[in-house]
């Protein structure tokens, strides 16, 4: 069980007291420590062995270069019936054509990017659109490095074409066949399970292959979180991404069997559960509120806020979160950036823009004076929008469990 420790921020350094000793994270230099007690000889000592620096420029908040990836938002139409789906997906129709496309990927070369990068992905599930993905793919080639985020639902042609072509591949799924085909079942009620184990099974058998899976969590699954990981290492997934599941979209939806979302201490639970088998097994784990760990910054905790992703939905509409995918959800009049229009000019909501390029911790009143904000950067806006009404008021929830969860990381690499 994850205990509270008391910490405080010393320049750059994140300084955590529990009963055995101090523990410290130099954030500018990487540095991790433990002493059995702090004193001005010790603390001394630590400033000439790199700690308690001046916080240096590189993690203050500066304009960041627009535009250095591109993400496609493909389809609103799934084969899946996810429980907990942020879209609604599959409930909506909606299909971005290949011109559409290309429209876009041509606007984003435009800029010029530094080592181009294009993530399919949807409300919906993008290996649907097969037709715009081949057409882009196929037409700009190696000159972009090209990912999906998938169900794991596809023909098998399908996805020798996408390994043939150099495609990353990450697939969602959230454990063994009873947990993925309760809560990821197909449309028509049947099982997915079978599925996406075949495309995981047919991934790891590419040398060399990065095989990963994003796993969502619920209060009723954490209680089987160990076998899943088990379950997933069996797959031959080496890189595992787990999160706690939100109460959006149809989550929100009133049923019987509604799921529940994870609380405090279980969010801490899962963290140290994944921690424990990534260790043992030497695969990694990805947790996406702890991501910038040891990349701190004061600013920016995602790309597309920032305007250094450009979000196209499938009208070739901009967004500034993939989570508000078009003007279907009610957050799209606080998140609606713009618009790819029909001559390929990218037509953006410039002070809108720059209202969220200011959404930096020195600028949120509530993150000024937390320890952890250079590795929080004041967590999702769309989640804070809906915990709060407000992207400039961090998600409590989310504030509680970074607090608790960063001096219980800082003291395990310490102790490594």
């Amino acid at each position: 069980m994850i205990e509270l420790m008391s910490a405080k921020l010393i320049c750059d350094t994140i300084v955590v007291s529990d009963t055995d000793g101090v523990y410290l994270y130099a954030q500018a230099t990487k540095r991790v420590a433990r002493v059995s007690k702090m004193s001005k000889t010790v603390r001394s000592n630590l400033a000439n062995r790199g700690f308690f620096n001046t916080v240096p420029r590189s993690m203050w908040h500066r304009r960041p270069k627009r535009w250095r990836s591109l993400m496609l938002l493909l389809t609103k139409s799934c084969p899946l019936a996810c429980e907990y789906c942020y879209a609604h997906g599959g409930e909506n129709d909606g299909m971005m054509s290949p011109e559409t496309a290309d429209r876009a990927v041509a606007a984003y070369m435009e800029t010029k990017p530094v080592n181009p990068k294009v993530t399919f992905f949807g409300a919906g599930e993008p290996t649907l659109n097969v037709q715009a993905i081949k057409h882009v793919v196929e037409k700009y080639g190696s000159r972009i490095r090209w990912s999906i985020t998938t169900s794991g639902v596809m023909p098998e042609s399908f996805l020798q074409w996408l390994i043939d072509h150099d495609v990353g591949v990450t697939v969602s799924m959230d454990g063994p066949p009873h947990i993925q085909n309760r809560l990821r079942p197909l449309r028509n009620g049947g099982a997915s399970a079978s599925i996406v184990e075949r495309t995981i099974r047919t991934l790891a058998e590419v040398p060399g292959r990065t095989v990963a899976v994003r796993a969502t969590v619920t209060h009723e699954t954490l209680q089987e979180i160990n076998q899943v990981l088990v379950y997933f290492q069996d797959l031959g997934i080496t890189t595992v991404h787990l999160e706690g599941m939100y109460s959006l979209g149809r989550a929100l939806d009133q049923r019987e069997n509604a799921l529940n979302p994870l609380d405090f201490s279980e969010m801490l639970q899962m963290v140290q559960a994944g921690l424990d088998w990534a260790r043992s097994t030497g695969r990694r784990l990805k947790i996406g509120g702890l991501t910038y760990l040891l990349t701190p910054r004061i600013g920016y905790y995602c790309g597309p806020m920032s305007g250094q992703t450009m979000v196209v939905n499938c009208l070739g509409q901009l967004t500034a979160c993939s989570e508000v995918s078009d003007d279907q959800i009610s957050e799209w009049e606080h998140f609606g950036l713009g618009y790819i229009d029909g001559k390929g000019r990218i037509l953006v909501n410039e002070e809108r823009l720059n209202d969220y390029q200011h959404r930096v911790v020195s600028r949120m009143v509530p993150c000024r004076q937390c320890f952890a904000r250079y590795i929080c950067r004041g967590g999702c806006a769309h989640k804070a929008w809906v915990a709060t009404g407000d992207i400039y008021v961090p998600n409590p929830q989310h504030c509680r469990f970074v607090r608790a969860i960063v001096p219980f990381l800082i003291r395990r690499m310490a102790e490594r």
